[in-house]
């Protein structure tokens, strides 16, 4: 909480943040954060700034440093991550006290730093060499198992370290001659998602509503976004189950997920229509005759296919010999184990 009703509002022209030109390759968020850290840690040192100063906004700060609101949206989770910052909604980002009286915060690998230490070693164990140009970001994505966001990021802070560079739209390998540390260390999410599940099986029962993600990130002295990817990482393990709205985040027993909106339930029976019915190839009716089958509107149906298009189940085709066609065939999870056992549930709906 702030600890005053008018805090101080720090301006751009305090700050003077000198950091309007990059070099080629240079990682923005990287150079950005690294100043904004050392800025803060020396201003509360010297009594210029102190703890719950509002920092200016983020489209201030994109202006003046030359960069896009997100780019800057991005500097401020690194450096909400070492605990020095801390965000509020329709409050703004302020500087956070437990910075001031050294408090252990949680500092570990972050996402990007794992990937590019993950590149780096593809590149060692692939014989890469100088001049050799690297595979595409889909590919490595695939071969990493990491989100093609997350490789361009890494793809960038290794152009930076002058690991590699690009000729023609192509990233080449530029140098070799790197060390590789230990890939095998937990990220920050990762390390999160244990404590609070270690926080869950202390103190909740299947069934019972966690606080916000805001609470949460307070508690374990990380940024909401942390939290965010933490609570995805246990929604996956089957720990969590998180709704939109009124429910939040809830404890669940693995299996039992009984709260469904309307357009999963439909989605459901697509999903058992294409397992039975299907193979890849196979034209899917239309909108309009799903629609009537189930009885339920066209936007229902819609937001069902979108979710099934997003996981790589279907695809749509525009013109004249378009349509919704199947691309993968689904599998049965543990979520659908339980309503194969409550069948019920889906035909009753």
């Amino acid at each position: 909480m702030l600890q005053s009703n008018l805090p101080r509002q720090i301006t751009v022209a305090e700050m003077a943040p000198h950091v309007h030109s990059f070099l080629p390759g240079e990682n923005k968020v990287n150079k950005i954060s690294s100043w904004l850290k050392n800025w803060i840690e020396k201003s509360l040192e010297k009594g210029v700034i102190k703890p719950y100063d509002l920092l200016p906004s983020k489209g201030d700060l994109a202006f003046h440093t030359g960069v896009s609101k997100g780019t800057i949206q991005s500097v401020f989770r690194v450096v909400e991550d070492c605990g020095l910052l801390e965000s509020k909604q329709r409050i703004g980002t302020y500087i956070k006290f437990s910075s001031a009286v050294g408090q252990n915060n949680q500092k570990l690998t972050s996402k990007r730093e794992y990937t590019v230490e993950l590149i780096k070693r593809y590149l060692k164990e692939n014989n890469y060499k100088t001049g050799d140009c690297l595979t595409s970001i889909r590919k490595l994505s695939k071969y990493l198992g990491i989100s093609t966001a997350t490789i361009r990021i890494a793809i960038s802070t290794l152009m930076s370290e002058q690991v590699l560079r690009k000729e023609n739209n192509v990233f080449v390998v530029n140098n070799i001659d790197f060390e590789i540390s230990n890939v095998k260390q937990q990220t920050l999410v990762e390390k999160i998602s244990i404590h609070i599940k270690k926080y869950i099986y202390a103190n909740y029962q299947a069934g019972e509503k966690l606080p916000s993600n805001s609470e949460l990130a307070e508690k374990f002295q990380v940024s909401i976004k942390t939290i965010h990817d933490a609570i995805k990482l246990l929604s996956k393990e089957g720990i969590l189950f998180t709704r939109r709205g009124q429910y939040g985040t809830v404890v669940v027993d693995k299996i039992e997920k009984n709260i469904q909106y309307h357009y999963e339930r439909i989605e459901l029976k697509i999903r058992s229509y294409i397992m039975d019915n299907c193979e890849v190839g196979s034209r899917l009716p239309s909108i309009e005759s799903i629609s009537n089958e189930y009885r339920v509107s066209a936007k229902t149906v819609k937001k069902a296919l979108d979710n099934l298009a997003d996981e790589g189940y279907i695809t749509f085709v525009r013109g004249r010999y378009g349509g919704t066609f199947v691309t993968d065939i689904p599998q049965v999870n543990e979520s659908y184990k339980w309503l194969a056992i409550n069948k019920e549930y889906v035909s009753e709906q």
